[in-house]
């Protein structure tokens, strides 16, 4: 058998053999993914999970909500593939990433706001970071204020940037973001406490937020908008992740791409949050005294 023979034979083998094996069943954009989402962030994932489906349509994606710290220790405990979180982790919660030697990727992706809300009608337009501060620690009962439980991304962050790590003894605690709105539309007297997500669909009023800075010309209130989320002046921003814990490259990590990408990062900025991946342009926006 000459070489020419040979090599002819061990080609046939190989087309056999490669041409038998199956196409791999799941890649990128072809499976199915089963991610939990933080109660804050629902509206704007179910939009980009909308948009990547239509784009991928072999792709089927289960989007679960769940409550920051469910989410978090699911994740660190390898019991989920992804979780998109509105905080980030906190000092045990990192310990326990180092100590276990986690491999979750942890990708930040957007910018979120803490936003106060009060009834349509009430006579708040504006409140200081240092009244919020006083009215959860119970220093001031000028307002009732409603906040989500201590399993939410909202309790945590409020904790750590605005209470000085203390518990907010002078909060009214409730169940979940949905509650707090609930509440302050029963109650008159009250402010609450939700993600701007949240505070958008409530049909509840948004307060400008400011610090006790004092320029010549007074203090300086701030509206949620994305523009001052991306570029860190409104008082109470939340920087919001992406928690992947995949071996290879499949569903979660093509979702994962998206969400980052160009596209995922225009429907961040179309649900009124800052995009932290992409330079984006943003309209006018005006601070407000």
């Amino acid at each position: 058998m000459n070489y020419l023979h040979k090599s002819f034979i061990l080609l046939i083998i190989l087309f056999v053999f490669f041409g038998c094996q199956e196409p791999p069943k799941e890649t990128a954009t072809k499976g199915n993914l089963k991610c939990l989402v933080d109660e804050s962030l629902y509206p704007m994932v179910s939009a980009i999970k909308d948009s990547f489906s239509l784009k991928y349509p072999e792709t089927k994606i289960e989007l679960v909500k769940v409550k920051a710290k469910e989410g978090i220790v699911k994740m660190l405990n390898g019991e989920e593939t992804m979780f998109i979180s509105s905080r980030a982790l906190t000092e045990d919660e990192v310990n326990f990433y180092d100590k276990t030697k986690s491999q979750v990727k942890i990708i930040k992706f957007c910018y979120d706001a803490l936003t106060a809300v009060v009834d349509s009608n009430h006579k708040l337009n504006r409140i200081t970071t240092s009244e919020l501060k006083q009215l959860l620690l119970g220093n001031s009962k000028q307002y009732r204020i409603y906040i989500p439980d201590q399993n939410s991304g909202i309790f945590e962050n409020l904790k750590m940037d605005l209470t000085d790590k203390q518990n907010p003894k002078g909060a009214y605690i409730v169940k979940n973001e949905e509650e707090v709105v609930k509440r302050v539309k029963k109650d008159i007297n009250s402010i609450g406490l939700v993600g701007l997500n949240v505070a958008n669909n409530s049909k509840l009023k948004i307060l400008r937020i400011g610090t006790d800075e004092r320029s010549a010309t007074g203090g300086v209130y701030y509206e949620p908008a994305a523009g001052y989320l991306a570029n860190g002046e409104y008082p109470l921003i939340r920087a919001c992740f992406i928690l992947l814990n995949e071996i290879g490259v499949y569903v979660g990590s093509g979702f994962t791409s998206y969400i980052t990408s160009s596209e995922g990062q225009k429907i961040v900025l179309s649900y009124g949050l800052g995009p932290a991946t992409v330079p984006i342009k943003y309209k006018q926006i005006v601070r407000m005294r």
